[in-house]
């Protein structure tokens, strides 16, 4: 089963391979930090209950790339990050981001994306059936 995690380490892992020279940061940002640099924030995650053990599963994240104010740079990221998070891959398999964005705010880039998935929960275990019996006749 897919576990929150897992789909945060491929966002971070995706963009760490793509742009090996800068640093993403993931859970907390230093003091001090040097730019170029990613931080990938996680928004809340939706879970939703579509079918008996069937789940819709919602992960945002909005990605932030500092670049010393250099608006450029940021629609330049942006558009790279757009081909870049359309798909990624996360346990051998692919999933496809969703609702793409991105704005400047302050000299910062803020690229939203969204990946959703079925989830599909283990059954609870519970009593089978011991005997069947059954009768029959022919007319």
């Amino acid at each position: 089963m897919v576990v929150i995690n897992d789909v945060k380490d491929s966002v971070v892992s995706t963009i760490a391979t793509t742009f090996p020279t800068i640093e993403v940061y993931d859970e907390r940002m230093e003091q001090g930090f040097n730019e170029p640099c990613f931080f990938v924030l996680m928004f809340p995650v939706a879970h939703t209950k579509q079918r008996d053990r069937r789940y819709i599963r919602s992960h945002s994240f909005d990605i932030h790339y500092f670049n010393n104010d250099n608006y450029t740079a940021c629609h330049d990221m942006a558009e790279q990050l757009y081909s870049l998070m359309d798909l990624i891959t996360m346990d051998g398999k692919l999933i496809r981001g969703e609702a793409m964005t991105h704005e400047i705010v302050d000299g910062v880039l803020h690229f939203n994306v969204r990946y959703d998935f079925h989830v599909l929960r283990e059954r609870a275990p519970g009593d089978k059936m011991q005997n069947l019996y059954q009768e029959g006749r022919l007319k």
